[in-house]
C-alpha cells in the first residue's frame, strides 16, 4: 500500500512540476511576483535608510537640547 501511494504521489509531483514549468502562464506570473517581491524589498531598504538617518537626526538635536538644558539649569544654580 505505501508504494503504492509513494508512486502515486512521484508521479503525481512529476506531472505537476513539468506541466507548471511549461505552462507559459505560470512562468508570467512567477517572473511578475519576483519582480514584485525584489521591488518591494528595494523600497523596504531604501526605507529603512530614511528613517534611520531621520532617527539619528532627532536623537542628535534631543541630546543637544537637553545639554542647553542642563547647562542653563547649571548656570542659573551658580547665579544665586
Amino acid at each position: 500500500m505505501s508504494f503504492i501511494q509513494r508512486l502515486f504521489s512521484y508521479v503525481f509531483n512529476e506531472a505537476l512540476v513539468q506541466g507548471l514549468a511549461n505552462n507559459r502562464t505560470f512562468q508570467r506570473f512567477a517572473i511578475k511576483s519576483n519582480n514584485l517581491f525584489n521591488d518591494m524589498s528595494k523600497k523596504g531598504i531604501e526605507g529603512q535608510a530614511k528613517y534611520s538617518e531621520q532617527a539619528q537626526d532627532f536623537f542628535k538635536t534631543f541630546r543637544e537640547e537637553v545639554k542647553k538644558g542642563v547647562d542653563d539649569q547649571y548656570k542659573r544654580g551658580q547665579k544665586r
